[in-house]
This record gives C-alpha cells, sequence and structure tokens, in this order.
C-alpha cells in the first residue's frame, strides 16, 4: 500500500457536480436543490432520494449529512458513494420503502479552505442551542429534517488526524430507562460488522464526548437536537483519514458504504418484537415488554403519532404492570400528567406462551380489533405481543386490561 499522498477527496466542485449527474440520470428518483447558501454565497445542496411510484405516506425517513467539517474529506466522499448505491440496482428495494436525503457537503466555505471550522469560527455541527443556530450551515440542516422529520439520522465525519487506523460507530445518548440504548447499540454493531468487509477495524461504542453527547442531553449537537425533536435512531460515523496517509480509497467507500446499507436495510424489515415493518424507533417510551408505541395504518401516521407523544414523554409517571401479574391476564397501569394527545397511542405488552388475545379494555371500555381505536396482537417464537390503540389520551389515572386464552 502507497501511504504517501492520497488522491484528494472530494472537493466543492466535485460534489455538487455529482449531485447535478445523480438528478439527470435518475430523473425523479433523484431531486435536487439548494437549501440555503453559505455567508460567501456557496450553496448548501441537498439531494432527495426516493422512488416516486410508491407513496410517500407509508415510507422511513432517512437523513444523512456530510461535511459539517470542511477538512474532513471522507466524510464528503462517503456520502456521495452512497448516493451512487442508493440509484444504482441493489438501492431500488430501499428506495420503494424509504425516502433519503443527503447533505453531502454541508459546509462548503470551511471545504474551500480545508479547515474545520466556518471563516466566522462556527462549528455547525455544535450549532443547536435553545435560541436556534447562528450559521446558515446549521439553518439549513435544522430546515430540512423539520420538512422530513427523520426517522433516522446519520452524521458522517472522518478523523482527519489518524491516518490507517480504524473506523467508528457511534450511537448518540438516549434518554435512561428505555429501550433505545439497547436498540441503538444493537444496530451500530451491525453496521460495524458489515463495515469491517471493508478490511478496516471497526469501533463502536457511545458518542460520549463533551459537547457532542456526553449525559446532557440538551447539549447543541445536531446528533441529540434530532434525538431531542424527533426521536429519530441517531448514529455518527468516523473514518480515519490523514493528509499524509489514509487507507486505500476502495477500502474507505466499502467501510463507509457497507455501514450505511446496514443501517438502510433495516428499514425494510421488522423488527421481531414490534408490529410494524421498518425501525423500531416508533418504540417511543419504556420497554418492549411494557412499552408505548406510536400507532397509524402508515409511516406517516405512525412518524405524527411518534413525535406527538415523545414531546410528552416526560409526562408519564408511571407505566407499569399490576403486580403480580396472572398468566392470561394482564393490567398496564399509565399514569400520565401532560397535555392531551390527539396523534393516536398505543400501549404494548409481552406475554410468555402462544396465546389468543380475547378482550382488552381501556378505563373500562372494551375495544374490538383495529389499528388506530382497537388492539392487535402477534407472535414471535414462544412470545404474544398486544398493543391497545386509541386516538386520544387525556391527562389522569388509565388502566388498560388485556385477556388471553390459549390459541
Amino acid at each position: 500500500m502507497n501511504e504517501a499522498s492520497p488522491p484528494p477527496g472530494p472537493d466543492n466542485q466535485t460534489v455538487q457536480q455529482h449531485l447535478l449527474d445523480a438528478e439527470r440520470r435518475c430523473q425523479g428518483r433523484a431531486v435536487l436543490r439548494t437549501v440555503l447558501h453559505t455567508n460567501e454565497g456557496r450553496p448548501i445542496d441537498a439531494l432527495t432520494l426516493t422512488d416516486p411510484n410508491v407513496p410517500d405516506d407509508d415510507k422511513q425517513h432517512v437523513l444523512i449529512v456530510a461535511g459539517q467539517h470542511g477538512n474532513e474529506e471522507t466524510a464528503r466522499l462517503i456520502a456521495i458513494e452512497a448516493i451512487d448505491y442508493l440509484l444504482g440496482s441493489e438501492g431500488r428495494e430501499i428506495l420503494k420503502h424509504q425516502k433519503v436525503v443527503v447533505l453531502p457537503n454541508l459546509s462548503p466555505d470551511a471545504a474551500a479552505r480545508d479547515e474545520y471550522d466556518t471563516p466566522q469560527g462556527v462549528r455547525p455541527n455544535l450549532d443547536h442551542g435553545p435560541n436556534g443556530p447562528v450559521s446558515n450551515e446549521a439553518k439549513a440542516l435544522e430546515m430540512v429534517a423539520k420538512e422530513l422529520q427523520p426517522d433516522v439520522y446519520v452524521d458522517i465525519h472522518a478523523m482527519g488526524h489518524t491516518g490507517c487506523s480504524y473506523d467508528m460507530v457511534l450511537f448518540a445518548g438516549s434518554r435512561q430507562y428505555l429501550e433505545d440504548e439497547m436498540i441503538l447499540h444493537q444496530i451500530a454493531q451491525q453496521m460495524a460488522a458489515e463495515g469491517e468487509r471493508s478490511g478496516i477495524p471497526q469501533v463502536v461504542h457511545p458518542l460520549t464526548w463533551v459537547g457532542w453527547g456526553g449525559n446532557d442531553l440538551n447539549e447543541p449537537s445536531s446528533t441529540l437536537w434530532m434525538y431531542r425533536q424527533f426521536k429519530s435512531l441517531v448514529f455518527l460515523l468516523e473514518s480515519s483519514e490523514a493528509n499524509s496517509m489514509s487507507n486505500p480509497r476502495d477500502m474507505q467507500i466499502a467501510s463507509g458504504v457497507g455501514r450505511l446499507k446496514a443501517l438502510l436495510t433495516l428499514g425494510n424489515q421488522r423488527h421481531p418484537k414490534l408490529y410494524y415493518p421498518g425501525y423500531p424507533c416508533y418504540l417511543t417510551t419504556g420497554m418492549f415488554n411494557k412499552g408505548i408505541v406510536a400507532v397509524g395504518r402508515t409511516a406517516a401516521e405512525r412518524r405524527r403519532s411518534r413525535i406527538g407523544i415523545w414531546k410528552n414523554t416526560a409526562a408519564f409517571k408511571q407505566v407499569k404492570p399490576k403486580i403480580p401479574e396472572a398468566f392470561y391476564r394482564k393490567t398496564l397501569l399509565v399514569d400520565y400528567q401532560g397535555e392531551p394527545i390527539s396523534t393516536g397511542i398505543g400501549f404494548q405488552i409481552r406475554a410468555a406462551g402462544q396465546l389468543e388475545l380475547t378482550h382488552v379494555t381501556v378505563d373500562g371500555r372494551p375495544l374490538m380489533p383495529g389499528e388506530t381505536e382497537g388492539y392487535y396482537t402477534w407472535h414471535d417464537g414462544q412470545i404474544t405481543s398486544a398493543v391497545a390503540a386509541v386516538s386520544s389520551l387525556e391527562p389522569g389515572q388509565h388502566e388498560i386490561n388485556y385477556t388471553f386464552s390459549e390459541k
């Protein structure tokens, strides 16, 4: 391997031309727009990738950003290669079920100088405080995110000093006593395993760097902002590079696109402990065994439900089973002290064995089978799962009863 002077990464002009070419050759599946311009007048572009023949309402939403730091060339490289992957034959099935928006070069002024910060000294990834962004780069990212309301957010970076070392899959911090950390860790491990097919070693751990994550979910990073706003599944990818030496480009591409491929593939599948196909972010709070899930017949409805519940998560003072639990009868006790929720909400439990759900009541009111105002059930292995769904929830004490029988 030649470690001297690796080929330069894609500059602003190369990235922009790549986006124009992608839109031109894949009309309909690739739509390019300029979200904002930088202080120096450079475009901040976003490319939307999806199958126009499939309604958007039933798709997962994914937001991928690269180039938040201008001197991280491998990040821009991976972003444009991921675009080519999604527009190729392998990506067709993914785009039937997902709308993917890619901002491959968020900080082009910094890229023009091969510098980490913008010329104004701003780090766009840390420009998401309570008063809103100050940079156009961070404003553009928030604009796109608010429109898309992503189920998944991926932030691609590069370790510009490490040369031929290792790549990383990091997952953002999450609320305590939720399933989120376990879900994120499991997915990150799958992503890293796919990345290692490139030959580059991979490291997985929580995103605990000060200012970027840590234990304070209110820190102003783009990763935590996405989690706070939308309960997105959040991952940050790091690739190894240096100005003087880097891994071969084909290995860098295989590692970066491989990690993304593993993640995107999950959006077309069903998590075994949840009812609907797609990413498991619609388990909004609690655990699989006793938790609150988003409800709705389409991905759009479930996304609206998830965000409506998520904004009021802190107001759930209690979601717990009545103890001791009987084998054929389960009771979930809910103490909710927030604003009325009108976007739909589901209460999920799991029971031992292959059982039939015969009767469900919410506060004494019987439910009929149904997805938005009713109940549904499914089996995975030897476990029975059930959801009681209601279209709205008022503050107060609630009791949900589930009655089972042998199949």
